[in-house]
């Protein structure tokens, strides 16, 4: 236990010297809140099922967005960057066991979205009078539930991918089909039947779904179980493909 939280502080030393992933992982989430939350201000959205300020809905799934981004694009791109620098072959000569390594990116990458979460919800209550009403321990489990989805992701990414090259756009790709068919900016109604029904099975839905139920609607377990399910059937399909396919060379 004593190695893994020495492995996630010194992955959290690393993470502060990067002034590019503070940037996408940190300011990046922030700065939408507030341009949208400028945009809109006490703007209404309404519509089928719809009745809420823009911002109240925009929020969750920025916490989302923020999440994605630590999961998928800061474990692939990081781990894959690494590889190819040939860090895990030296570091195979050391004590340091493999999932202990893994295992001390895991945590921070947490760290990290829970930092996010902090920010951006305290961002939220300071300037557009957002307010977290609903039950505080589901929505922790909603956060660490698609935490763990999209580190899943994450590393499933890093055994399809050879490089840094093509790394980058990959992760690109799956992030923004995710960000915006996942009912992060705007609602899954307004597509088209045969869009919304796809993007129902994508986990950024389901988390963002989850969230604004928790947040706002005083959701219990029992109203998003199902939720939840999606986002382990991801964790669960994203573990295998990491054991098929996932490298440290």
């Amino acid at each position: 236990m004593k190695t893994l939280i020495r492995q996630m502080m010194m992955e959290n030393r690393f993470f502060i010297r990067r002034k590019d992933v503070l940037f996408w992982t940190l300011a990046f989430p922030i700065l939408f809140v507030l341009l949208f939350g400028a945009i809109y201000g006490n703007t209404k959205w309404e519509g089928p099922g719809l009745n809420i300020r823009a911002i109240d809905y925009l929020l969750p799934g920025i916490l989302v967005m923020g999440v994605m981004v630590t999961g998928i694009m800061h474990t692939a791109n990081g781990f894959v960057a690494d590889r190819e620098k040939g860090i895990f072959r030296r570091l195979a000569l050391t004590p340091l066991k493999r999932q202990t390594l893994i295992g001390g990116q895991m945590l921070h990458n947490f760290c990290v979205i829970i930092i996010q979460t902090l920010l951006l919800l305290n961002i939220g209550t300071l300037f557009f009078k957002t307010q977290l009403t609903g039950n505080l321990w589901l929505f922790w489990l909603v956060l660490s539930s698609g935490a763990l989805c999209f580190m899943s992701i994450g590393f499933a990414l890093t055994g399809l991918v050879k490089s840094v090259r093509s790394s980058t756009p990959v992760t690109q790709i799956t992030l923004n089909t995710m960000m915006f068919l996942g009912g992060i900016f705007f609602p899954n109604s307004m597509m088209p039947n045969w869009l919304g029904n796809i993007a129902k099975v994508l986990p950024s839905t389901q988390m963002s779904d989850a969230l604004r139920a928790v947040i706002y609607n005083n959701a219990g377990i029992g109203d998003i179980w199902l939720k939840l399910l999606v986002m382990g059937a991801w964790v669960v399909v994203c573990l295998v493909i990491s054991i098929k396919f996932f490298r440290w060379e």
